[in-house]
């Protein structure tokens, strides 16, 4: 079984979205909805679709919602819906991102006949309206390897399939000062974690206007730290910040 892991916060005009791009993966899985203490009605929207849908959704998929106590962030979120999931699979879905319908069946079929641990896809980039921009974010390896990703992030959280135990062994760090999800995926390929990838646009990535990503100086800053906390020393982190700005450049031009 899959565990599909949302974590949400203030994302009531999206919520919906993620989740039925969830609930149309045509897999043995759960939904686990995490709210990070919401200030508007992402809750309530949640739990009045899984009312108004009960009959439907009592047979086909287990769904749990829970609220946590305080604003943890997403990093401990996504940690604490690790812990909690029943699947041997891990798949990350942000609250307002969407999912192609097969991919996570095309996930882990090629997770099940490989020896990778984790597996990617390119992304597709829509506005906050959902509408298509016509860009494709991809990455054309067949194996994403630890030189890739020392030289940019390849991977965006969302698209991710990873074995649970991977995540249990390298959970989410740092989430305020670093990224954390880049953090997990260097410190998993340095452990030994192999990453397959599907260059398809299997994501449908939404830009939003209060994306973490908008803010390049805050996000090259935070990349720093990351190498930092991944264990590689200051000369080294240093010598990875050029490729990280080249490659951020290019996404701002797209984004």
């Amino acid at each position: 079984m899959i565990s599909i892991i949302i974590p949400m916060y203030n994302a009531e005009k999206y919520i919906l979205d993620a989740l039925r791009s969830a609930l149309a993966q045509e897999i043995d899985k759960e939904i686990i909805i995490i709210d990070d203490c919401s200030t508007d009605e992402s809750l309530e929207t949640v739990l009045e679709f899984i009312k108004a849908n009960h009959n439907i959704l009592r047979d086909k998929t287990r769904i749990l919602v829970r609220r946590n106590s305080e604003n943890i962030g997403v990093a401990k979120t996504r940690n604490l819906g690790v812990n909690i999931a029943r699947g041997d699979y891990i798949a990350f879905l942000d609250a307002d991102d969407m999912w192609a319908s097969d991919k996570l069946t095309r996930q882990l079929e090629i997770l099940q006949k490989s020896d990778a641990d984790i597996c990617n896809t390119s992304r597709e980039l829509i506005d906050e309206a959902g509408i298509s921009r016509d860009i494709v974010i991809g990455c054309d390896k067949l194996y994403i390897t630890l030189d890739d990703m020392e030289k940019t992030n390849y991977i965006n959280c969302s698209s991710v399939l990873v074995k649970k135990e991977i995540m249990l062994k390298y959970p989410m760090k740092h989430g305020r000062k670093a990224h954390e999800d880049y953090y997990t995926w260097l410190m998993a390929l340095k452990g030994g974690a192999r990453i397959c990838n599907i260059d398809e646009p299997l994501l449908r990535y939404r830009i939003t206007s209060g994306g973490k990503s908008k803010n390049k100086i805050k996000s090259g800053i935070m990349t720093f730290r990351t190498y930092r906390y991944a264990g590689y020393g200051i000369i080294k982190s240093i010598s990875m910040m050029p490729s990280y700005i080249v490659n951020g450049l290019r996404k701002h031009k797209i984004y």
